[in-house]
Order: structure tokens, then C-alpha cells, then sequence
């Protein structure tokens, strides 16, 4: 296939710059790596109300000898492999722009960079609204339920931690989502009005993903699925202004 023969092609040409990228990854997670227990601090004062809530004290543990280490290990490779997507960005422009895929599109290298800092954007702002809004009001609710049935507040630093950035990358993706349909629409891979058929199906795959994202718990899974829905029909919305609305073929207006 001649998609999977340009990968193998990238790969053999930038095979060296991957072994440099790896070495960078690694150099810059080694700096991280003192930093991060400061990281974990921000993140308790930035996303815990306060330390002392309603005459009730709650604390983050760790219930292993090597639990804090462990997530600090983890935060420092992800700050390696964020200070890397600058490179992969710059491959992935090298790779794509002036491609053309099949006989439908043609990949324009103006248009893909433009793409690209405004998928970062929407990534950012994603990330800052589940960060400074979401996630601050989410545990307060969660913390004052706890107490009011009773039950006292010690929560696993790790679960803490990985709930946070793992709902903050969610909502990062999750406003990526009109520019995602947008470009689907313009290359014409996924005409807009299927967009609207197929809604209901895609409300079906949205909670099965936030089911999958996120802990088994049913009221973290609402918190992240209604979210989304609400972001699919403003993206159906965006697409009458941002993309062509071709008309289904005469087959599926009459359900043949």
C-alpha cells in the first residue's frame, strides 16, 4: 500500500534524527526529573480548595515505598515528550506538506502549518479550561460529598495526579474536535451531512470513550461524556460555516 510504503520510507530516512529525538526525551527528563515533586505541590494547591476544608483535614498519600518516585519518574517523561513535539511537528511537516493522498486531497504546506497552530490552540485552551475551571470545581464537589456522608479524605497522590492530567489531556482532544470534522469535511473523507446522520451513533462512541479515559466510576464518566456531546453539536454548528455541506447521495435521502 502506498500510505504504509511512505511511513517505512520516513522511517529509513529519519531513522537517525529518532535515535537523537530519544536522546533528547531522555536528556530532558533526567533535568525534569527535581522538579517534578514542585509540579505535584502546584497541582495539590492549584486543584484542592485548601488543606483544611470545613473543620475537616484531608491529605494526599502514597500507599507504596516507591509511589511518589514512580510519578515523578512519569511526569518527567512527559515533559520530555511535550519538549519534543516541536521535532515531531517539524518531521510531520516535512512528511505531509505538498503530499497528496490518493486522488482526493492534496496536502498544501500554508494550510497545514495554519492547521497545526490553531489544533494547538484549541489544545491549550481545552487544556486551561478542564485545568482552571473544571477540574478545581470537580473536586470541591467531590470533596464536600465525602464530608457530608462522613467519610474522610485521603487520597492516593497518584490517583490524584493521574486523574488531573489525564482529564485535562481529554478536554485538551475534546476541542480539537471542530477543527478535527472540519478537515474531515473539507477533504471531502467524511462529507458534513454524515456528520448529522450518524449523531446518535457517535453519542454511543463518545461515552464508550469516556468510559474508557477515564476511572470506572459512573459520575466521572457523565462528567467527561456530556462534555463532549455538547462539543460534537458545536461542531456540527461550526461546519455549516467552515465546511462545504454536500448532499447525501439519492440512495440515502430515500433509504434505499
Amino acid at each position: 500500500m502506498p500510505l504504509i510504503q511512505d511511513f517505512a520510507a520516513l522511517f529509513v530516512r529519519f531513522r537517525k534524527n529518532l535515535l537523537i529525538l530519544g536522546i533528547y526525551i531522555l536528556l530532558v527528563s533526567v533535568v525534569a526529573f527535581p522538579f517534578t515533586g514542585e509540579v505535584i505541590m502546584r497541582m495539590s494547591r492549584d486543584l484542592l480548595p485548601q488543606q483544611k476544608y470545613a473543620g475537616e483535614i484531608y491529605q494526599l498519600i502514597q500507599t507504596q515505598p516507591l509511589e511518589l518516585m514512580m510519578l515523578e519518574l512519569k511526569l518527567s517523561v512527559i515533559a520530555g515528550v511535550i519538549a519534543a513535539l516541536p521535532i515531531v511537528f517539524f518531521y510531520a511537516y516535512k512528511f505531509l506538506a505538498g503530499r497528496q493522498f490518493g486522488d482526493r486531497f492534496k496536502i498544501s504546506g500554508p494550510k497545514l502549518l495554519l492547521a497545526t497552530i490553531i489544533g494547538l490552540c484549541l489544545f491549550i485552551v481545552g487544556c486551561a479550561y478542564s485545568y482552571l475551571l473544571m477540574l478545581p470545581l470537580v473536586f470541591k464537589y467531590l470533596l464536600e460529598s465525602s464530608l457530608a456522608a462522613g467519610v474522610a479524605n485521603s487520597w492516593k497522590v497518584s490517583d490524584f495526579v493521574n486523574f488531573a492530567m489525564m482529564t485535562t489531556a481529554v478536554f485538551g482532544l475534546v476541542f480539537e474536535l471542530p477543527l478535527a470534522m472540519t478537515l474531515l469535511a473539507r477533504a471531502r473523507i467524511v462529507p458534513a451531512w454524515m456528520f448529522r446522520k450518524y449523531r446518535r451513533h457517535m453519542y454511543i462512541v463518545i461515552l464508550i470513550v469516556a468510559a474508557l479515559v477515564t476511572s470506572p466510576d459512573v459520575l466521572t464518566q457523565v462528567m467527561v461524556g456530556v462534555p463532549l456531546i455538547i462539543f460534537y453539536e458545536l461542531s456540527l454548528l461550526i461546519l455549516k460555516f467552515t465546511a462545504p455541506d454536500n448532499q447525501p447521495p439519492a440512495a440515502e435521502k430515500t433509504g434505499v
